[in-house]
């Protein structure tokens, strides 16, 4: 009986933390807490900028870092932290903008550019006369190009308008 009692005194208190250590982790139950707070600013679309997602943040660094729910407050804090970083500066030009370079005769002109200058570091042979033709091809175009593009605010009817079109 003597030998039954200790291997039961022995046992006990390991069962005891089985069978009380999954009621030990109390962060799913503040990670509830702390996700309907979440919800709730999200709702009423509140700024990440706002003050009023400081106590979320706390709320979700306050799980335990042992908790098997951790992980996904760790991803709530970095998402809410990402949303209130500085945005980078506006570019001072974007592409599809107005002014030099950003039209098509600009890009034409650089193409050209381009192909004379291959056309001229490539020695005599049988490679120079395709670039000569696409060279030319490319000045042709940039000609008709040139005759049809107008200033920014100018239309063409304004000079006489566009091919097959009869002035006003």
């Amino acid at each position: 009986m003597r030998m039954i009692t200790r291997r039961l005194s022995a046992v006990m208190p390991l069962a005891l933390c089985l069978l009380l250590s999954p009621g030990c982790d109390k962060g799913p139950d503040q990670l509830r807490d702390a996700e309907k707070s979440y919800r709730d600013l999200i709702d009423r679309r509140v700024s990440p900028l706002d003050p009023a997602w400081d106590p979320v943040i706390n709320a979700f660094e306050a799980i335990p870092k042992d908790s098997k729910v951790r992980p996904e407050a760790e991803q709530r804090i970095t998402a809410i932290r990402r949303l209130r970083e500085k945005l980078p500066p506006r570019p001072l030009a974007t592409p599809g903008a107005t002014g030099p370079g950003t039209s098509e005769v600009d890009t034409k002109r650089a193409a050209c550019e381009a192909l004379a200058i291959r056309l001229g570091q490539t020695p005599e042979g049988a490679d120079r006369e395709p670039l000569h033709q696409a060279l030319t091809d490319c000045q042709k175009e940039l000609v008709r190009l040139e005759a049809h593009s107008h200033p920014p605010g100018e239309h063409g009817h304004d000079h006489g308008g566009e091919p097959g079109h009869p002035a006003h």
